[in-house]
């Protein structure tokens, strides 16, 4: 499922993996130029930091105001997991961060929602959000905007053609893109997978870039950085980072 641009925009703004820090998105949307720039996000919205309950609102509010494209990163397609099938999916849910984000959403501590059952949680989120499961089951997972593809972990470059690549790649691939040659005749911007581990250095939590495939999920959530680039529809015209 592809999402679509804005084609009057000439530039976007794409910013990589939030996990609930509102605070520095929030500080990172100062740079974005809303009349000129197709506001779009890689995917990761919640889960593991502080505010994935603000971060979620903000994300939607700017899809609603402003026509920002949310695509799905594998933290949504597990919470979704969650909500279609709560007493299969909430162990894996919760093991990844989901424990703070339900406990967020409902204005709870992690210490009251771990007494509730499966059933009680997903039945009490959606009381709360009826919204919730129908927009994230409708999230793109990815968009062409001039010479580039934006997704959330990758593409499988083994193919012919890069557009028959699983969703369950495109949201959860890493090695395997990362060290495969790119002969898509894009420049593929993607999160996922946290820089500094691409870069084997905890402390690199800028851009990574090899072979036209640049990374831009900074870490923010372990201490490293929000990344956003903005591009026209060839190249790269500035990077942005926000350090947490």
């Amino acid at each position: 499922m592809e999402a679509f641009v804005n084609n009057d925009l000439k530039e976007a703004f794409v910013i990589g993996d939030i996990h609930g820090m509102h605070t520095s998105l929030e500080e990172m949307l100062k740079n974005w130029k809303p009349d000129s720039q197709q506001l779009i996000f890689v995917g990761d919205y919640v889960d593991r930091g502080p505010n994935s309950a603000e971060t979620l609102n903000l994300v939607r509010q700017l899809q609603l105001e402003h026509g920002a494209i949310c695509l799905r990163g594998n933290h949504e397609e597990m919470f979704l997991a969650f909500l279609h099938n709560p007493i299969s999916n909430w162990a894996s849910y919760a093991r990844n961060g989901g424990m703070e984000t339900v406990a967020q959403l409902l204005g709870e501590n992690k210490q009251t929602i771990s007494q509730y059952s499966r059933i009680k949680l997903s039945r009490l989120l959606h009381e709360q959000h009826p919204w919730l499961e129908e927009w994230l089951s409708v999230l793109p997972y990815f968009v062409e905007f001039g010479d580039f593809v934006v997704v959330h972990a990758g593409l499988d470059l083994t193919l012919q053609d890069w557009r028959n690549t699983s969703s369950h790649d495109m949201v959860w691939i890493r090695q395997n893109f990362h060290e495969m040659a790119n002969k898509t005749g894009k420049i593929i911007i993607f999160g996922h997978t946290p820089t500094m581990n691409l870069h084997h250095d905890w402390n690199a939590t800028g851009i990574w870039h090899k072979d036209n495939k640049l990374g831009i999920d900074g870490g923010a959530v372990y201490g490293g950085s929000l990344l956003a680039l903005e591009i026209d529809h060839h190249q790269v015209k500035k990077v942005h980072q926000v350090k947490v």
